[in-house]
C-alpha cells in the first residue's frame, strides 16, 4: 500500500515536471511559486537575524566577553550592560524588523499542524507547565524579559520546523505567542502573535 502511495505521489510530480496540460502546468507554477516564496521568506529572515548578530557582536566587543565566574552580581551587571547597549543600538527597532509580515505568516503556517488538534494537545499542555504568569512577559520589541519569570521550554517539534538560530538567540512560546529572545541579554527582539491555535 505504501509503495502504491509513493508511486502515485511521484507520478503526480512527474506530470508536473513535464508540464502536460493546462491543469498540471498551473499546478506546477503554483507549487513552484509557493516553494520560491517560502525560500525567499526564509532567506530574508536569516539575513535579518544575521544583521542583528553583527550588531550584537559589536555590542559584545564594547561590553567584553563574559567572565568565568560564579558571582551573580558580576553576571547580572554584564547582562544589564549588554541589554542597555543592545536597546540603545536598536532604539528605533519596531515590530516586524525581524519577523516581517511574510515571516509571521510562514511561521504560523509551519507551526499550525504541530500545535493543533489532538496531536498538539500534549505540546500545548507542556507549554503551560513552565509558562510565566499570564501578562507577565511584555510583548514589546526591546522589552526586558522579566527577572524571576520562568523561560518556557520550547518543544522539539517547534524547533524542528523553524529555522535554526545562532547561539544566544532562542524561540520561546509565551501563551499563544512566539518571541525571539536574546537570552544572554534577556531582551525580546521581536514576536509573532497567535502561533498557537
Amino acid at each position: 500500500m505504501r509503495n502504491v502511495l509513493f508511486s502515485g505521489f511521484f507520478a503526480i510530480f512527474a506530470l508536473i515536471e513535464q508540464g502536460c496540460g493546462a491543469t498540471t502546468g498551473s499546478l506546477a507554477r503554483r507549487v513552484d511559486g509557493d516553494v520560491n516564496a517560502t525560500a525567499a521568506t526564509l532567506v530574508e529572515f536569516r539575513q535579518r537575524v544575521e544583521r542583528y548578530m553583527d550588531l550584537r557582536e559589536d555590542v559584545v566587543d564594547e561590553v567584553g566577553e563574559a567572565a568565568v565566574t560564579s558571582d551573580p552580581a558580576v553576571i547580572w551587571a554584564r547582562e544589564q550592560a549588554l541589554a542597555a547597549r543592545i536597546r540603545a543600538r536598536r532604539a528605533n527597532a519596531k515590530h516586524g524588523d525581524i519577523f516581517t509580515p511574510e515571516t509571521r505568516t510562514l511561521f504560523r503556517r509551519l507551526l499550525r499542524p504541530e500545535l493543533k488538534g489532538e496531536q498538539g494537545q500534549d505540546i500545548r499542555a507542556k507549554l503551560q507547565d513552565d509558562a510565566p504568569a499570564p501578562g507577565a512577559v511584555p510583548l514589546e520589541v526591546n522589552a526586558k524579559y522579566p527577572a524571576g519569570e520562568p523561560y518556557p521550554t520550547t518543544p522539539a517539534v517547534v524547533l524542528a520546523v523553524l529555522p535554526t538560530l545562532p547561539t544566544g538567540l532562542q524561540y520561546r512560546i509565551i501563551g499563544k505567542d512566539l518571541i525571539l529572545l536574546d537570552q544572554p541579554a534577556d531582551v525580546i527582539l521581536d514576536y509573532v502573535r497567535n502561533v498557537v491555535p
